[in-house]
């Protein structure tokens, strides 16, 4: 009997621990969020200048809204470095996001113009799934961010870049890479004044968005007349993969910044004249009125003295 009655109180107390221990169960979300593919744009860009097939190709999507769309048309790559430019008003917002991949193994893949085109008009779910791990660290108190790949990738890879807010935009190059910058509808670069890009691009042109398209085709910095005569005379091996990478400097503004400009600077010079024109006249005023005064004294001292 005693051995029944304590074997009805152990079931009870386990149904009692299991109750609890379920009450207290975090229910897992197993539906992982899906990137989005529709906010990019995967347009091929093609070097003309490069005879010996596909190069890669980074474009970045400018936005003075404080993000900006990047798109890496890479071959044979595992990782992908990124330099990002912090925004130290907004520290707690995520880098990178939103990353997809539509690319192939490159041991199978040919790094083909008719490829990538193919790999641009994909979905997700046409092209295999390729696992990625992120890290980053310091290096000379600049962050850099790692999106590693779990093997040599050969296609396209989008991400979100978080960037300070405004028409400002620094890229600093990590590796071999067309360059190119699209800005925003309406926007421009050049103008000394209002604002300019070093280095200068290779070529612009607008997109059929009516963009402007800023490339570089090559961001290696050039050999000096230190580095010649090191090669010439001491026999010092250097190559050109020793030279490190310039990085672009942009600042965009709207087309109509040059003449708003030029109207407020024309309508500043033209009150400055009213107002110099204006000094100028009361001091010829003030002038003759003194020299009335002068006169009026001196005809009272002569009237004196006689």
């Amino acid at each position: 009997m005693k051995k029944q009655i304590i074997t009805v109180v152990f079931i009870f107390a386990l149904a009692v621990l299991a109750s609890g221990c379920i009450n207290e169960l975090v229910p897992v979300d197993e539906e992982v969020a899906s990137p989005d593919l529709s906010i990019y744009e995967l347009e091929v860009f093609y070097d003309p200048t490069d005879d010996a097939g596909f190069v890669n190709t980074t474009t970045f999507y400018l936005a003075n809204d404080g993000s900006a769309n990047v798109v890496h048309m890479i071959v044979n790559a595992s990782v992908i470095e990124v330099v990002p430019l912090e925004d130290m008003l907004n520290q707690n917002k995520e880098t990178i996001s939103n990353i997809v991949i539509l690319a192939g193994s490159s041991n199978d893949t040919e790094p083909s113009f008719e490829t990538f085109e193919r790999l641009s008009t994909s979905s997700i779910g046409d092209v295999p799934v390729f696992n990625y791990t992120m890290d980053d660290e310091v290096l000379r108190g600049q962050k850099h961010i790692y999106i590693r790949f779990n093997e040599s990738i050969t296609g396209i890879v989008a991400y979100s870049l978080a960037t300070p807010k405004g028409p400002d935009f620094m890229y600093v190059p990590a590796h071999d890479s067309v360059v190119r910058f699209v800005l925003p509808e309406g926007y421009t670069t050049g103008n000394p004044f209002v604002g300019k890009v070093n280095p200068e691009p290779a070529e612009r042109y607008f997109d059929d968005l009516d963009r402007e398209v800023l490339v570089w085709y090559d961001l290696r910095a050039t050999a000096g007349s230190f580095t010649e005569m090191a090669r010439d005379f001491l026999k010092v091996d250097v190559s050109d993969e020793d030279f490190p990478y310039k990085p672009i400097i942009v600042k965009f503004y709207q087309t109509s910044a040059p003449r708003m400009l030029l109207i407020g600077t024309s309508i500043l010079g033209a009150g400055v004249l009213i107002v110099l024109g204006n000094y100028l006249s009361t001091r010829r005023k003030l002038r003759k009125a003194r020299e009335l005064i002068e006169e009026g004294f001196d005809e009272k001292r002569r009237s004196e003295k006689k």
